[in-house]
Formats: structure tokens, C-alpha cells, sequence
């Protein structure tokens, strides 16, 4: 199936180099909004289109006019997974949306502020008390990521560390056989803990969710919700938390001004966000009826995959392409757009802001432990997969 996208289209481990896109999407980039790919052999065979212009973008994930269910992958192909609400189309994502949407308000995410900035407080007194160098993946990414969705989902702290470890096995690249039994043992304490929620609803969010909405969301969603918001939480946020720190080394005058001037950078992680967008494309949307996206008649069956590095990294041309964090807000979307944006992007910003400028004022001195040796990152989406970082400890602020 679309023979040529092997050859257009950048493959699962060249989405970018590094922080940058890689040539083959920056020539995409340059030749306009929308790239056509390729197109199925046979008669009213669908086509597969690649689209990183910003407006475009916002188009196909703002209308009603495509799905978002899964289009690949043998018996899942059309499948919706029960809770994963990205997999989701109106009306059923409209109600599942509702039934969470209390749990992620502004007011709630206040309160849970200081549980996240003592768990960012203690995760970097562990890292300096063990001394550089330390790989910072598993001891700042994973290790903030993993404990602050923990608690706002009211997982118990004696539990947390084998849930985040069969949650890192159900994601890694080993046999398969292993991977499934850990996604299994995800998913049996996620059911283990919708049904304690029922029981016994708390504070945490899953609480939320079942005193104000319980008799709208079945058994089967309640743990798909919350393997959903783990999977997300634990990954996506420790990735991006990774990278943060990467970029720190890498530009360690943009985040002095974060650390020295912060009344100066009010919105210094809008530009971090967009600079970054670890999460580098969307699954393919299928068009559910004949849509023209800008000039490009996109016809029903056909599939758009949104490239969300593309469409942020096109803002600025040539030179202008680089990392600032004193310029001005930069519209993007590192978080989606339309129904389907980021709902967990208040806990993720919250998190954002609490650890990135508390790693700069801790350690404005990091800077990798083996300058020479290559970073390597894993299939998208972006994912580094080992980060071992130095600093001089007499320095702090």
C-alpha cells in the first residue's frame, strides 16, 4: 500500500535530525502546503497526503469532515479503543470529551500545582545527590513524568514504579511476546484502579470523572481513560521534558535569560513547545466526504497526515528557522487543534513550567557528559533514548 510513500515520505526514523526536519520534509515544507504522496493501485484507489501548511493543518483537524479512527493495522483498522479518545468521532467523542473535560479545569490545576513542583524539587535533589554524569532520561524525564500523572490519577506511590515499568516495556522495541505481557499487566491494574474509582471515588481525577459523570462513561472507557492518560502523561510529557533538557545544553544562553530575566520571557514556553514538538506528526485523518483543503481537492477515502513539525517549524524562513525564546508568541500547534486538541495540555504546560526553569536555576552549568559521542533517538515520535549530562556542582542559583 502507497509504494512511493517509502520513497517520498520520510520513514519512521527520519522524521527530523536532531531538532531540525530532516531535508526530504524540509522539501515538502518549501514545495507548498499540501504534497500529494501517492496513490493505491487500482480503479478509485485513495491517495495519501501530507500536509504541513498551518492553515491547512488547522482545516483538516478543525472539520467534521474527517476521522480520526484507525486506518491501519490489520484487525484494528477501524477499531476505537475504549477510553482512547484521540480514536474517537463525534458523537462519542463529544460525550467521552465532556465526561473528562471537569478533571483538567484551570482551578484544579492550581491546586495540584504544589504536588508537581515538589515532585520536580524532589527528582532533582535525587539527581544531584547521585553526582554527575547522569542519564537524564530515566532520572528527569521519566521520573517527573511518570510520578506527577501518577498522582493526578490517584495511583498510589507503592505502585507507581512497576506501573511506569510495564507502561516503558509495553512501548519498548523488544520481543513482542514481552511487550504484550507488560501492556497486559498495564492494563489489568488500570482496570483494577477504574474499579476502585467506582467504588470509592477520590480527589484524583478518575474521581472526578465518576462523581460527576460516572453514570455517561462504561467500565471498559473508565480503564481505557486511564491507561490513555498514563500513556500520554508518563511518555509524551517525559519525552518533551528530555528534549527540554537537550536543548538547554545545547542553547544554555536562551535559558539564561529564562533564568536571570524571567519577567523578560513571559511566554518563553510557547517558543520551547513550537520549537520542539516532540510529538512530530498525527495518525493519517481519513476523509469521510469529497473536502478542498486551501487549493487541493482531497476526495473521500483519502487519508491527510498532518505534520505538526512541518507546520511549526515553516513560521519562520531560512535563517529565521532557530530557537528564541525572547521572541514573540508564535501561533502553533505542538498540541493538535480542533476536538481533538491536546485535553491534558494544562497538566502537561503545568509541568512544563515547573521543571524546565527549576532544572535552569539548579543546574545552570549542564552540559553533556560525552560531548563527542552521537545522541541517539528512537522512532517517532521524538525520543532520545539515553541523555547523560554533567554539571559543575559549586555552581548554583
Amino acid at each position: 500500500m502507497f509504494e512511493e510513500l517509502n520513497v517520498a515520505l520520510p520513514t519512521e526514523l527520519h522524521w527530523r535530525d536532531r531538532f531540525d526536519p530532516v531535508p526530504k520534509l524540509r522539501s515538502f515544507m518549501d514545495a507548498g502546503p499540501m504534497t500529494e504522496l501517492g496513490t493505491e493501485d487500482g480503479p478509485g484507489g485513495r491517495t495519501a497526503w501530507l500536509a504541513t501548511g498551518f492553515d491547512e493543518v488547522r482545516q483538516v483537524l478543525g472539520s467534521d469532515k474527517f476521522s480520526s479512527r484507525l486506518l491501519y493495522g490489520g484487525t484494528a483498522a477501524g477499531i476505537t479503543f475504549p477510553g482512547f479518545i484521540t480514536q474517537y468521532d463525534p458523537p462519542e467523542h463529544t460525550r467521552l470529551r465532556r465526561v473528562v473535560s471537569p478533571a483538567f479545569t484551570v482551578r484544579r490545576m492550581e491546586r495540584f500545582r504544589p504536588q508537581v513542583e515538589q515532585v520536580v524539587e524532589d527528582s532533582l535533589d535525587a539527581i544531584e545527590s547521585i553526582g554527575g554524569p547522569v542519564d537524564f532520561v530515566p532520572h528527569f524525564g521519566w521520573s517527573i513524568a511518570t510520578t506527577a500523572t501518577c498522582d493526578f490519577l490517584g495511583i498510589p506511590r507503592d505502585d507507581q514504579t512497576d506501573l511506569a515499568r510495564n507502561l516503558l516495556a509495553s512501548r519498548s522495541r523488544r520481543t513482542g511476546s514481552r511487550r504484550v505481557a507488560a501492556g497486559n499487566k498495564f492494563m489489568t491494574y488500570m482496570g483494577q484502579i477504574a474499579a476502585r474509582t467506582r467504588r470509592d471515588p477520590g480527589d484524583d481525577m478518575l474521581g472526578v470523572v465518576v462523581r460527576e459523570h460516572g453514570h455517561e462513561i462504561t467500565d471498559a472507557e473508565l480503564t481505557g481513560l486511564a491507561a490513555f492518560v498514563m500513556g500520554a502523561g508518563g511518555d509524551q510529557v517525559a519525552r518533551f521534558l528530555v528534549a527540554g533538557a537537550w536543548l538547554m545544553v545545547e542553547a544554555p544562553e536562551q535559558f539564561a535569560v529564562l533564568r536571570e530575566k524571567p519577567d523578560a520571557v513571559p511566554d518563553w514556553l510557547e517558543e520551547v513547545v513550537r520549537y520542539l514538538t516532540t510529538d512530530e506528526k498525527l495518525t493519517p485523518r481519513i476523509a469521510l466526504e469529497d473536502v478542498r483543503i486551501g487549493d487541493f481537492l482531497v476526495k473521500a477515502g483519502d487519508t491527510v497526515t498532518c505534520s505538526l513539525l512541518g507546520v511549526n517549524r515553516r513560521k519562520f524562513p531560512g535563517p529565521e528557522d532557530r530557537f528564541d525564546i525572547t521572541r514573540e508568541k508564535t501561533p502553533h500547534v505542538a498540541f493538535g487543534h480542533g476536538i481533538h486538541h491536546c485535553l491534558g495540555r494544562p497538566l502537561a504546560e503545568l509541568v512544563f513550567r515547573s521543571a524546565i526553569p527549576a532544572l535552569a536555576h539548579r543546574f545552570p552549568t549542564l552540559r553533556l557528559a560525552e560531548p563527542e559521542r552521537e545522541i541517539k533517538l528512537g522512532p517517532p515520535p521524538f525520543d532520545v533514548k539515553a541523555l547523560p549530562l554533567d554539571w559543575c556542582p559549586a555552581v548554583r542559583y
